[in-house]
């Protein structure tokens, strides 16, 4: 009879209280990154290099979150998750699921509405920036959700 094993996850043990608080960072600084590089006029250097930081350590901090404990619950496999563990799971990314398509019709249909009443286009290098702002988000929303939802052992 042949054992067949999982693969192995590299992964970072977290707390559900360090995972809120990781999650919460990483979705906090890439948003406050966004909004902050829409409204900022492009030649402000000191500014720039703040809201740089925000991005650069959002995007870390997004990283190390979907290595912890949460990420990797998230994107494990159907048969190393109890009942329990794969109907969180599932709820986690229908919520995930709904908040990523509400960026996807504000980030598609409002500037085309926009664009077309008013006559106000957004540049190719914002909707780039918002790319990258639905693709972090995507990556820490299903285990953020996960760590939320998890009871603190005390």
């Amino acid at each position: 009879m042949t054992r067949t094993e999982t693969g192995r996850f590299i992964r970072i043990n977290q707390s559900p209280r360090a995972a809120r608080i990781m999650g919460g960072y990483a979705l906090i600084a890439m948003h406050g990154w966004f909004f902050a590089k829409l409204g900022l006029p492009s030649a402000d250097g000191s500014a720039e290099v703040i809201v740089g930081l925000a991005a650069l350590t959002g995007m870390i901090t997004s990283i190390l979150f979907f290595l912890g404990t949460y990420g990797v619950m998230a994107n494990a496999p159907d048969a190393m998750l109890d009942e329990r563990e794969l109907a969180d799971r599932n709820r986690a990314y229908f919520s995930a699921f709904k908040y990523i398509v509400g960026m996807g019709i504000l980030g598609g249909v409002i500037p085309e509405f926009l664009a077309k009443a008013i006559g106000f286009e957004l540049s190719v290098g914002v909707l780039k920036n918002y790319i990258f702002l639905i693709f972090t988000t995507a990556l820490v929303l299903p285990g953020f959700f996960l760590a939320w939802s998890a009871r603190e052992d005390t």
